[in-house]
């Protein structure tokens, strides 16, 4: 191969090594910081028990087409436009004010309809955790 080609194709392939392997290329490759958490551990403690329950966010019609399934939370919500606000993404990294989900679980008087989780609750630390891993950069971990 010559050298010109690999001057082209150089950057080319770093940027496909920095890929996370979902398609979603990731400044930063360290793990979060000590007591960030994580997608998987809000997935595990708050966002499967209770949001991605049947008749709300999961199974074959999830409200607002937000499925929060487990794999699924992700795509739909990290850098998606809100359905019931469009000018806001669901989650917009590293911006937790104006990530339109964290809007609804803090009762952000902008939000549109009920705060979330509808008929649930939702306690401090468990909004501050999802504020944390928006601020962190809301990643796919």
């Amino acid at each position: 191969m010559s050298r010109r080609a690999l001057r082209l194709l150089g950057p080319l392939l770093l940027a496909t090594a920095a890929c996370g392997g979902d398609g979603v290329f990731d400044s930063v490759m360290e793990p979060p910081p000590d007591g960030t958490p994580t997608l998987a551990s809000l997935q595990a403690s708050l966002i499967t028990p209770k949001c991605a329950i049947a008749g709300c966010h999961a199974g074959p019609a999830p409200e607002q087409g937000m499925n929060l399934a487990d794999g699924k939370t992700y795509v739909y919500t990290v850098g998606v436009p809100s359905v019931e606000l469009p000018g806001f993404l669901r989650v917009a990294p590293s911006d937790p004010d104006n990530s339109y989900l964290y809007m609804k679980i803090s009762g952000d008087p902008r939000i549109v309809g009920e705060r979330m989780p509808f008929g649930g609750t939702i306690s401090a630390a468990e909004i501050e955790a999802v504020r944390a891993w928006i601020v962190a950069g809301a990643r796919n971990d």
